[in-house]
């Protein structure tokens, strides 16, 4: 008797919690003032990211942002950004040379003071040796409107952003096939001319 008691409370208590949640109204569309405020966040930053304005670009970062690059870097806060950017583009030994973005977002959802956004970064790289790609990278990002933020987005900020590409195919794969298959083309090439060399030094001297 008890166990059926306890039982069809139990059932009382999952049907009121799921036509509660029936009930719950879907989130606001953004105001016009967020959609603004995000547009300028994305202009803005497009722009320091193009420029290679390390300072205007981290100044949209929240202090406690995650941010991960196509090659993996894990990067915390406006200080792991700056550095990235010192160590790839101008500490001794630096890899790449130049870079841009067009990032066109797929999806945007905010709700209250949380946006939520998709994409493809349309990313294209110049490293030092001269080998130019393009990734065409995911991104998701997400973004915090704060009180402290910058005034020309209304306070929106980063606070975590992820891109990645697809480790299975890419132009620096296919860049770097093309590389290995004329670098073996090339040693076979060298290989048979010497070989050539021997033996017609051999053949020559059994003229003589």
């Amino acid at each position: 008797m008890i166990a059926k008691i306890c039982l069809s409370l139990v059932t009382m208590i999952c049907v009121a919690a799921v036509a509660a949640q029936a009930a719950e109204p879907p989130p606001p569309p953004p105001s016009a003032n967020s959609e603004k405020g995000l547009d300028n966040l994305r202009a803005a930053v497009k722009d320091a990211y193009n420029r290679g304005d390390v300072d205007k670009l981290v100044s949209y970062i929240h202090p406690d942002c995650v941010i991960v690059f196509p090659g993996g870097a894990l990067l915390k806060g406006p200080e792991g950004l700056r550095e990235y950017y010192h160590r790839m583009l101008k500490a001794p030994g630096h890899r790449v040379e130049s870079f841009n973005a067009d990032p066109q977002i797929a999806t945007r959802t905010v709700h209250n003071d949380v946006g939520l956004s998709y994409g493809k970064m349309n990313d294209q790289y110049v490293l030092n040796d001269g080998m130019r790609f393009s990734l065409n990278s995911q991104f998701t990002i997400t973004v915090f409107k704060s009180p402290d933020g910058p005034k020309d987005t209304d306070g929106w900020m980063i606070r975590s952003f992820h891109a990645s590409a697809d480790v299975f195919e890419n132009e620096v794969l296919t860049l770097i096939t093309k590389r290995v298959t004329w670098m073996a083309g090339g040693g076979g090439l060298a290989v048979g001319l010497l070989v050539g060399l021997i033996a017609g030094a051999l053949l020559w001297r059994r003229k003589k």
